[in-house]
């Protein structure tokens, strides 16, 4: 310690030696030495309001500043020259857990506030732009020390100073504003004064400007005095005048060109703290009084006046922002608050039943100067655990902890919430046990098909309709042939019939209707690793991921009726989502709905089927990864969700992934009988055929899955080459599209690494290729699997099933996982009305109204009640 305030003595008497060899009157001074070069300064402490705002915001006492807080800081600064190759410095208190950084200018940097005392050390640390140490001190704060001059701009012996500039002073510390006058600071050209105006820069304690009244002259010597009458925010004076010689050249200050703050990186300890802005223009030439914006990125937790002055409000991170013409600089500043000082705990008084009645408690913890803790650490008890129990949640908040109170028997007690040192108390009075009034079982029906499941939920309420949570409830079935039901309400349908279902608690019960049948198929379509069918009746039902509201590891892994109640005539399974059209025209959808693809104007998920907006009257509609497509009853093609690569048709793209949650018009004006929709969000595709049977393509085109000859991504639809009258398409594939034309001809084109074109080679094409064997198709369907492993089926006009492409986990249906580039008859024999062919599984109806589904079977998409992989077909669950 001896060593570094001796350090401290050399380098104030070196500045003082330097300030008194320049103390003579106005006018050059020719035998001035140097001032210094180099140098580290550390003023005294300074009570913390001279930290937080301007000097006006402290108050004195028998002559001295006086802080309401008694915390202190001290102001630490760099001279310029001190570390030339500097970039960066880094001011940290002995002791204290996080540094302050500022940014070097000229070797220097201004200064900054450190929480501090007497007799406290601080340490520098200088790194240059690649992180190397340039510079290190560390300094002991002195009980006193007078303020001086750290820096001018423009500096001593500057010359072509623009003729506009403002003068530039930073101090060592905090001046008092109303030492700041035209005689105590002085500019001269000559001997002759020159007019202007002083005062310190917005927002700063430390820097202060002269403004001259109008230009200065150009190629010009001019002299900067700053004189005694400079006082700090104590009333101590500057050791000595202060003379700077410049000189001006002809340019002018330019517009803003750059902006820095400083700090750039703080760690507050305070309640408030003064952050600063520069602004230079191309040449460096100090502008100020410009507009800058301060923001925050978070104002609830840390706010910024319109000065740059902090105020932490919680504890964390945050990042700051200072904007002026379009320029943005950034800092980080950490907000340590704490310890913890007060807990408050609310409701003060609460009531619960006993016997297992709930409420909730809330802790809010605050440090000693009002700030939110970050996620506190609380521990709650009760007084007596006989009467009231008391649990912390596991969900915390900024400055907030929760718990739960249950009744145990009646009576009162006290609940403590304790934070370090702190604790707050709320009193809870235990009333007799609450009577059940009702009990509510949700859903009040169920439909199922065998193995299938459904979970129940049953609420207690009193006679005023509150909730009495936490009331054991006994559920019982009365045909368990039909269906049983464990004890947490999970029903599960065992054979054809029905049962009720009902929820007792104390005495009083309410029952669900469960009836388990048997459905008949019109159609199905298989999705990522879900599948739903439409039955004979318009119900709409769905199995695998997503599909089962009951719960279960993998999914649901038999049919499970879609909520609603709605009569469908067709459905479409996408990857995460679903649609469906109702008999009367309208769209529903349901599902995943991060880019809008439910159509519904929102991005909100959906567990049940919610309409697509505009009211439009639809005839079909297809589900792809992240986007949808479908046709209206007078033929317009719409879109809706992910448009990155095109694929909405509407001339546009969301290159950043953003969503289209409702209708667009697919541009145009063509008039379709049909659309397909493939591929993901970043690679979305989608193929229509018009009435006249020509087949358009647009969206993503990487590997010609347009079909127009080229790899180039299409935003409105472009025609298919080769001039074939087609009857259909399916583009639900990662990179492929089939069609069938009205011959029973199939063809297919894009991505082939798989055989998914069926054309006997694994080459890609960017126009449409006879898949070869010369059958006879009604319609084809293409699906497609992990790294893009796409596979085709089709229905031959004889009712006979055909697969190619890609076979890894058996989607090809003919025993085997071998990958086939020309299709192979699936077996079975089965004559099938329709096939879909998904990611990694198909399913098709037969002319019997039965569904059957082979390949993988992760999420129980196959349907069968259990998650085993089949390469031949098996039949749904549910079906006679």
């Amino acid at each position: 310690m001896s060593v570094v305030r001796a350090g401290v003595v050399v380098a104030a008497l070196g500045v003082a030696a330097w300030l008194d060899a320049c103390s003579d009157s106005p006018g050059p001074c020719l035998d001035c030495p140097p001032p210094p070069t180099t140098g580290l300064i550390v003023s005294n402490p300074i009570p913390t309001p001279a930290a937080t705002a301007t000097a006006s915001a402290a108050y004195t006492s028998g002559g001295k500043v006086v802080s309401a807080s008694g915390d202190e800081v001290v102001y630490v600064s760099l001279t310029p020259g001190t570390a030339p190759s500097g970039s960066s410095a880094s001011f940290r208190r002995v002791g204290a857990a996080q540094p302050t950084t500022a940014p070097m200018f000229d070797g220097g940097a201004d200064p900054v506030a450190l929480s501090a005392q007497a007799g406290d050390s601080i340490d520098v640390v200088v790194t240059d732009v690649h992180g190397n140490q340039v510079y290190r001190q560390r300094l002991g704060v002195a009980a006193y020390r007078p303020p001086v001059v750290v820096r001018t701009d423009p500096s001593r012996s500057k010359t072509d100073v623009a003729i506009n500039a403002s003068i530039v002073i930073v101090f060592s510390e905090p001046v008092a504003a109303g030492s700041l006058t035209s005689s105590s600071v002085q500019l001269f050209q000559g001997t002759t004064p020159v007019a202007g105006t002083v005062s310190l820069l917005q927002g700063s304690g430390t820097a202060a400007a002269f403004t001259p009244s109008a230009p200065l002259s150009p190629n010009s010597a001019y002299r900067l005095v700053v004189t005694q009458a400079v006082r700090d925010l104590d009333g101590e004076t500057l050791p000595a005048p202060v003379t700077v010689d410049f000189a001006t050249g002809q340019s002018t200050a330019g517009p803003a060109a750059s902006i820095t703050l400083s700090p750039d990186s703080v760690f507050i300890t305070g309640a408030t703290y003064q952050m600063t802005a520069t602004v230079r223009d191309a040449e460096g030439n100090i502008l100020i009084d410009q507009p800058v914006t301060w923001s925050t990125s978070d104002p609830a937790g840390l706010s910024v006046s319109s000065t740059g002055l902090l105020t932490a409000l919680t504890g964390g991170y945050y990042g700051v922002t200072a904007t002026v013409n379009g320029l943005t600089a950034y800092a980080w500043v950490y907000v340590a608050a704490g310890p913890a000082a007060s807990v408050s705990v609310a409701p003060t008084q609460g009531s619960v039943g006993a016997a297992g009645d709930t409420i909730k408690v809330t802790a809010t913890v605050r440090d000693a100067a009002g700030r939110l803790l970050y996620y506190p650490s609380v521990t709650w008890t009760s007084s007596d655990v006989a009467v009231a129990t008391i649990a912390a949640d596991s969900s915390r908040n900024t400055g907030l902890a929760f718990a739960t109170v249950t009744g145990v028997s009646p009576g009162s007690v006290t609940i403590t919430a304790t934070s370090g040192t702190a604790s707050g108390s709320a009193s809870v009075t235990v009333t007799p046990p609450l009577s059940i009034a009702s009990v509510t079982v949700t859903p009040a029906s169920v439909t199922l098909v065998v193995q299938g499941r459904r979970q129940l939920s049953a609420v207690a309420r009193d006679a005023n309709s509150k909730v009495l949570a936490g009331r054991p409830i006994a559920w019982t079935t009365d045909n368990a042939a039909a269906a049983t039901v464990d004890a947490n309400g999970l029903v599960t349908a065992i054979g054809l019939g029905s049962a009720a279902v009902t929820a007792t608690s104390e005495g009083v019960s309410d029952t669900a209707a469960i009836t388990v049948t048997v459905v008949s198929y019109a159609s199905v379509s298989a999705g990522y690793i879900h599948t739903c069918g439409i039955t004979t009746a318009g119900a709409a039902y769905c199995w695998g991921q997503g599909a089962n509201p009951g719960g279960g590891p993998f999914g649901e892994l038999v049919p499970t009726a879609v909520s609603g109640g709605l009569t469908f005539v067709a459905v479409s399974a996408g990857e995460g989502h679903t649609c469906g059209i109702t008999i009367g025209g309208a769209a529903y959808c349901w599902g995943l709905n991060n880019y809008g693809q439910l159509g519904d104007g929102t991005t909100s998920d959906r567990t049940s089927p919610v309409a697509v907006t505009d009211g439009l009257s639809f005839a079909t509609v297809s589900a792809a990864g992240d986007h949808t497509c479908a046709v209206t009853t007078a033929g317009a093609a719409y879109c809706w969700g992910a448009n990155s690569s095109g694929q909405l048709g509407n001339g546009t793209t969301n290159p950043t992934g953003g969503a289209n949650p409702s209708p667009v018009a697919v541009l145009g004006g063509l008039s379709f009988v049909m659309v397909s929709a493939g591929g993901v969000q970043s690679m979305g595709h989608t193929c229509g055929v018009t009435t006249v049977g020509a087949a358009y393509c647009w969206g993503d085109n990487s590997w010609g899955q347009l079909g127009d000859g080229t790899t180039t991504n299409r935003t409105n639809p472009v025609a298919v080459l080769g001039g074939f009258s087609f009857v259909v398409v399916g583009a639900a594939g990662y990179g492929h599209t089939c069609g069938v034309t009205a011959g029973g001809a199939a063809y297919c084109w894009g991505h082939n690494p798989f055989g998914q074109l069926g054309d006997g080679t694994t080459s890609d094409r960017t126009s449409p290729v006879a898949v070869v064997g010369g059958l006879s198709f009604a319609a084809v369907s293409a699906g497609g699997y992990i790294d893009f492993r796409d596979h085709t089926c089709g229905v031959t006009t004889g009712g006979a099933a055909y697969c190619w492409g890609d076979n890894s986990v058996g989607q090809l249906g003919d025993g085997t996982t071998t990958n086939r580039a020309t299709p192979v008859a699936v077996l079975g024999g089965l004559g099938f009305t329709g096939v879909g062919a998904g990611e990694g599984h198909t399913c098709g109806v037969t002319v019997d109204g039965v569904a059957y589904c082979w390949g993988g079977n992760s999420q129980g998409q196959l349907g069968t009640g259990n998650v085993s992989y089949s390469s031949a077909p098996v039949k749904v669950a549910g079906q006679p």
